[in-house]
């Protein structure tokens, strides 16, 4: 009976993630069938050779929607999404995989008590695909804040040469490399379909959250209201944040060493205890039969996860990365 346990519960946390999945989906149904509505009120009647695109079309809208929403099930509590690409279907068996893995590690093979193998079982569920989405968006972070300024010459380029902003919007969103284009493109969309330039930068301004785009996003909205040379302006910005990313990468450089004592430190129990598991295996036996020993380990990764949280912290807070 004891060893059918976790396959059951592999199978458990496989079926659940379907159910998220075809939950997920059921939620976006309303808006296939709103979208359909409104394209049956635009065409009136639709001939059969053009039902396939709107099909085709309908279908990525429920699949993006399911997939954005399986996102916010992971990234609870956090502040930027905007960044975060990875499908759902990925997603799901990434946290199917990290639960099964904990499940065998702490209650198979360790025979760690139900108390401690069921919220490692959990964690790993909702951390391990939280860990990649948030990884996903520091990489795109640090990629946006390399090209930012490259963009904004850009801009004050086509500013001088006669250009609206509007205008220089859409050409950045046109020309420049991704990330900073999807930001230009999403802001020139919203000018096009009625929305103020003002409106549209602020948003993209709270969606973004990086301090040299808000920066950005004032300077204009502020030059728009009370006139003014916008070009020598956005010329000056463009300075200033060259020069904090340069900070960025010295404080960066500065703590490389750090960083490496921090990963290092934060190994060495594991490595340790790999040793001992080859060399004594019975030296930590009392840690896996003993309860007061599968109290210790609980504590033990307690500490360890919050001293990476914190270091983790304290290092983003200097070098943004």
């Amino acid at each position: 009976m004891s060893a059918l346990l976790p396959v059951a519960v592999t199978a458990g946390f496989v079926l659940s993630g379907g159910a998220a999945l075809f939950a997920a989906l059921l939620m976006t149904r309303r808006a296939r069938v709103d979208l359909e509505q409104r394209v049956g009120l635009v065409s009136h009647a639709l001939l059969p050779a053009k039902r396939d695109p709107a099909a085709a079309s309908a279908l990525r809208l429920t699949l993006w929607s399911a997939g954005a929403r399986i996102r916010r099930l992971f990234t609870l509590g956090t502040a930027r999404r905007w960044g975060m690409r990875l499908s759902s279907p990925i997603l799901i068996v990434v946290a199917c995989l990290a639960a099964v893995a904990g499940w065998l590690l702490t209650h198979t093979a360790l025979q760690f008590p139900y108390w401690i193998a069921i919220p490692v079982t959990v964690g790993g569920f909702w951390m391990a695909p939280r860990a990649l989405l948030q990884r996903q968006q520091s990489r795109t972070e640090q990629k946006f804040m390399m090209l930012f300024p490259d963009a904004i010459d850009m801009v004050i380029r086509m500013l001088r040469a006669g250009l609206p902003i509007t205008a220089a919007a859409r050409a950045v969103g046109n020309e420049a490399p991704p990330p900073v284009s999807l930001i230009f493109r999403s802001i020139a969309d919203q000018v096009d379909i009625g929305v103020p330039f003002e409106v549209a930068l602020a948003a993209a301004g709270e969606s973004v959250g990086l301090p040299d785009f808000r920066f950005f996003a004032v300077a204009v909205s502020l030059q728009r209201d009370t006139g003014g040379n916008l070009a020598a302006t956005l010329e000056i910005l463009g300075d200033i944040i060259r020069k904090r990313r340069t900070v960025r990468l010295r404080a960066q450089a500065a703590t490389g060493e750090v960083r490496m004592s921090a990963a290092i430190l934060g190994g060495l129990p594991f490595l340790v205890t790999g040793a001992f598991v080859v060399i004594s295996p019975a030296y930590l036996r009392p840690l896996v039969v003993d309860p007061r020993g599968h109290m210790v380990v609980a504590a033990i990764l307690v500490l360890l996860s919050l001293a990476y949280v914190t270091m983790r912290r304290m290092l983003h807070s200097v070098t943004m990365a």
